[in-house]
């Protein structure tokens, strides 16, 4: 991947977390923020592939990258499930 494009993932998923962020302050969304966080993740990530000359996405830091998004999307979708539930009962 050239240089260009790993830049505009790493600006892609910080707006992302920026948006998401500003989402759930104003809906009061829990899964926002941490959807927020999975995109940081994901900024932080890029970047170290793109900048720091380490494969972040071959051999052990491949495995440790779908862990922790398989955590998040777990997270997620908990979250999600939860605030439906209270925003039904009300």
């Amino acid at each position: 991947m050239t240089d260009f494009m790993q830049t505009i993932y790493v600006i892609l998923w910080g707006v992302l977390a920026l948006l998401t962020f500003a989402f759930g302050i104003k809906q009061k969304a829990p899964y926002a923020f941490i959807m927020s966080a999975c995109f940081v993740f994901m900024a932080v990530w890029y970047a170290l592939d793109a900048y720091s000359g380490i494969y972040m996405f071959a051999g052990t830091f491949g495995i440790v990258y779908k862990v922790v998004l398989g955590i998040f999307l777990v997270l997620i979708v908990g979250a999600y499930i939860l605030s439906r539930r209270r925003g039904n009962r009300k």
